[in-house]
């Protein structure tokens, strides 16, 4: 990657460093965790017997539901709702579809809606994954919901990760995204939706475009960066292991058309457990960029045969037995240290190389560098006050513009004349109120100052 960065912990500046899928790990010194920025859900189908306890006991403070119904249920909880959408066939109608359906989950306060699911794979895009066309039904579907509820958090549809087949019934969710963020995917969802599943690889495996494993999403985050946009959350609304049926004396192979295709993601109960809370300390520690993650699932093994066969595989990344009992990985689960987002923005500053050289026989006003202004939390905005500083010796400066709004990309200029060969250091101050606190941070950059003879 090219890009450079310049993150810094309140009060403190922190020299620019090559961008890195775990920034943080560099940037907070003897610290190495970011600030909380995780939230912990997990998947809740409707029609079976669980009760909503299970996610207080859980100690979930989010929840992924599929009904309207469901909603109620959860009231002491944020609520992801998954909006399925079909390609439209009529724009006004969909159009006005979507305004009545988020009329209404704003109406009994579900906080974010997801739309659609994994539309890189055709048995959810029925006529072939196309990357163009679903962003044109994302940006429609964004501009109506925001209309009518505004406060409600729209994620992109999570992609699966897979690998384009011959048939291209499944596309590469790291192409699909690509196409998506350049056809200006990123201005119609205020985060990306991803589903990290683990497979049958440790969390903490090492990615690789062909490789798919837990870690595949920080690709994706990447191609963010690649293209300047830091400033979205990616949420893992599923991810999850399979348990090996085995364990409860069920039979599954690939021969099994439930199960096909399956069969090598197996996991033992016990390994799903470990795996499962390693993941999330790994994107707690790892990924300041993530937001909520939710768990799939809490309860598809409830649902009976008729319903959900036996070797479905959405039965076997359930946290309980069919009985209702719960397995080790719920155990696990509800027994793990967590840090909950406060769910506000943060004010975080990213800089290319903030440098300028320039020869003290030609003094004027120079360009030093750029940074953006992003935040780095939850999807929300704010304004910003910014202010250039340099030693009483030091270069005047100019920044603009002086008053930004998250997103925005700021340009610091210098004035060279008068300053004396050598390194100059100068600064600048960016302040926000966040949440009722005032927020500050320091980018800092340098002027070096030779005797080359020649302009």
């Amino acid at each position: 990657m090219t890009a450079f960065i310049s993150l810094v912990v309140l009060g403190a500046s922190v020299l620019l460093t090559p961008l890195r899928p775990s920034p943080f790990a560099a940037a907070q010194g003897d610290d190495p965790l970011p600030p909380p920025h995780l939230g912990y859900g997990v998947h809740v189908g409707p029609h079976t017997t669980a009760s909503p306890a299970l996610v207080d006991q859980l100690r979930m403070d989010w929840v992924k539901v599929y009904e309207v119904g469901q909603v109620a249920a959860f009231s002491n909880k944020r609520v992801l709702f998954r909006m399925d959408l079909p390609w439209p066939s009529n724009w006004e109608a969909f159009r006005v579809s979507i305004r009545q359906r988020a009329t209404e989950l704003a109406a009994l306060g579900v906080d974010a809606i997801e739309v659609h699911n994994e539309p890189n794979l055709a048995v959810e895009w029925p006529h072939g994954p196309n990357a163009w066309e679903y962003t044109q039904m994302l940006r429609v579907a964004y501009t109506q919901i925001k209309a009518v509820a505004p406060q409600i958090i729209v994620v992109s549809g999570g992609l699966a990760p897979t690998i384009t087949t011959a048939d291209r019934g499944a596309i590469s969710d790291i192409d699909y995204a690509a196409e998506m963020l350049d056809n200006g995917a990123a201005q119609w969802f205020d985060a990306f939706g991803y589903h990290p599943y683990g497979y049958n690889q440790p969390p903490e495996a090492e990615p690789d475009y062909n490789t798919l494993n837990f870690r595949r999403v920080e690709l994706i985050r990447a191609l963010f960066e690649e293209r300047g946009i830091y400033d979205k959350q990616i949420w893992m609304t599923e991810f999850g292991w399979l348990r090996d049926p085995a364990e409860d004396g069920v039979t599954c192979s690939d021969s099994d058309p439930h199960f096909a295709g399956f069969a090598w993601l197996r996991v033992s109960g016990q390994t799903q457990a470990d795996y499962t809370v390693r993941a999330f300390d790994w994107a707690d520690r790892h990924w300041p960029w993530a937001g909520p993650m939710f768990l799939w699932n809490l309860n598809w093994a409830l649902y009976p045969p008729n319903v959900t066969p036996l070797c479905s595989h959405m039965r076997w990344f359930s946290l309980l037995r069919s009985d209702g009992s719960p397995l080790p990985v719920f155990q696990r689960v509800a027994n793990m240290p967590r840090r909950i987002s406060d769910y506000l923005p943060r004010l975080t500053l990213y800089a290319r190389d903030m440098t300028a050289e320039v020869d003290i026989a030609c003094p004027g006003s120079v360009l030093v560098g750029e940074f953006v202004v992003a935040n780095s939390g939850y999807p929300g905005t704010f304004s910003a006050q910014v202010e250039g500083v340099s030693p009483p010796d030091g270069p005047a400066l100019e920044v603009y513009p002086p008053r930004v709004s998250s997103g925005d990309t700021v340009q610091v200029y210098a004035d060279t004349t008068g300053l004396l060969p050598g390194l100059h250091t100068i600064y600048v101050n960016v302040t926000a109120t966040i949440g009722e606190q005032i927020v500050a941070e320091m980018i800092q950059g340098y002027i070096v100052v030779s005797e080359t003879g020649g302009c």
